[in-house]
């Protein structure tokens, strides 16, 4: 999140600022340029995900909305509406959702994958059950908070 926080990763904004070859669009929306906040944040295909994910965990009062700009910022907002374990576990939540965005982008740039939902949940839901199984105790509480069905 280091990475994301200083605009390090290689989004097709960083990699034009270098003169290295990029996409004109973002692979999952093909609406605007990619930045680090669009790619995660901001696209219609990332809002998606977010709300997919908020909602099935009872959060989706605090899925990001169109003027919510900065992935930072939005964090910061989320994180303040809520305490305890549940801070603990939103936290974790939007590290996992934030890397499963990331990853599920590299495979549409780097193995030619299309953009899927489905895809981006699955690879969420693995990497969720992988840190509750490890002891990630924020994470553990709010599974235990969803309704069993």
């Amino acid at each position: 999140m280091w990475l994301v926080a200083h605009d390090r990763c290689w989004t097709a904004d960083r990699l034009a600022r270098k003169g290295l070859p990029h996409h004109d669009h973002c692979l999952l929306c093909d609406q605007e340029e990619e930045t680090i906040n669009h790619l995660l944040l901001q696209s219609v295909f990332s809002r998606q995900v977010w709300f997919s994910i908020l909602q099935g965990l009872g959060l989706q009062a605090l899925a990001p909305q169109l003027e919510d700009k900065s992935l930072d910022d939005w964090w910061e907002k989320v994180s303040g509406m809520v305490d305890g374990p549940v801070k603990k576990g939103l936290n974790s939540i939007i590290i996992l959702v934030a890397w499963s965005l990331w990853i599920h982008r590299n495979h549409c740039v780097f193995e030619g994958s299309q953009p899927s939902l489905n895809g981006v949940l699955s690879c969420f839901r693995e990497e969720l059950r992988l840190w509750s199984c490890a002891g990630a105790r924020g994470v553990s509480h709010i599974l235990a908070q969803l309704p069993v069905g």
